[in-house]
């Protein structure tokens, strides 16, 4: 195994490894040390079936079954399939509900850890997916806003946050039972990672409403601040995939979001983009 860092804040691009052979506990603590260290990695030319994709993401700790039915494989729940490929993905409100900042699981109780994307199928043109380091945007924050921010903590329900002229709106809420899934839940604006250690922003973007404490006015201009003090340029991998790449980011540490909309594929699949997606919570298996 090779590991390389990227020139961006955050990222490490990982190759001379076959995950869908198998994998020992040595390598699985690289890749978990390394996550820690770099915040997202990039594993490339990997060949996942689904059985073997299943079995790398348990590694990382239990796989999440999205609160929003209509995202999952109906053969395969813990597993959403990303992009413009699917029927589903005839809906412009499915299709590009990701491009929009975000942490995922900010709005569940039991938060989100690991999230990983699979490229089975990319674009000619496109689809890269932008990661923003918000452990090295805290670092930088000015000693005074550090200290006004420290404890506060805020309140999320999943898609309740404010979003930019440049976002889309996330994938809609359709049910009762979907709403009902995950109740609103408090966060902190300042996490400390479990594992590494670091302090991080967290759960700035997407999902919180209301810091406890704060004014309305209060709590839009403090996140709008944190979100533009994080999402400059230098804090920001953007990966552009090739097929057989498998992204994982850190959620405690990073938030992303698809670079910009995308239209259904076309006739000649130029355009296609079909991504599979894991997420975890709890402990990863080496760590319990």
């Amino acid at each position: 195994m090779i590991i390389n860092k990227t020139s961006s804040s955050c990222g490490a691009i990982i190759t001379d490894i076959n995950l869908e052979e198998g994998f020992s506990n040595q390598e699985m603590t690289t890749l978990l040390n390394s996550i820690y260290e770099h915040k997202c990695l990039v594993i490339k030319n990997q060949d996942f079936s689904h059985k073997g994709y299943k079995r790398f993401g348990s590694e990382w700790g239990t796989l999440i079954k999205h609160m929003l039915e209509y995202l999952r494989a109906p053969s395969f729940p813990e597993l959403m399939v990303i992009g413009n490929t699917e029927k589903k993905d005839k809906d412009d409100a499915i299709r590009n509900g990701a491009a929009v900042w975000h942490s995922d699981g900010t709005y569940i109780e039991d938060s989100t850890t690991i999230t990983m994307l699979h490229a089975k199928e990319v674009p000619v043109d496109g689809g890269e997916t932008l990661i923003a380091d918000l452990a090295s945007a805290y670092e930088d924050l000015d000693t005074k806003l550090k200290k006004e921010i420290e404890n506060l903590r805020a309140l999320h329900f999943y898609g309740k946050a404010e979003f930019d002229k440049d976002e889309h709106v996330p994938a809609p809420i359709r049910t009762k039972k979907q709403k009902e899934a995950n109740p609103i839940c408090e966060k902190p604006l300042v996490m400390k990672h479990p594992y590494s250690g670091k302090k991080s922003l967290y759960g700035i973007t997407h999902s919180p409403f209301k810091i406890i404490g704060k004014s309305e006015a209060e709590t839009k201009e403090i996140l709008k601040k944190l979100k533009d003090f994080a999402t400059q340029d230098k804090y920001i991998y953007s990966h552009k995939y090739e097929v057989g790449d498998v992204l994982l980011f850190d959620n405690f540490t990073t938030m992303h979001r698809a670079k910009s909309n995308i239209d259904v594929v076309n006739k000649k699949r130029t355009n296609s983009r079909l991504l599979w997606r894991l997420s975890c919570k709890g402990k990863p298996r080496l760590l319990n």
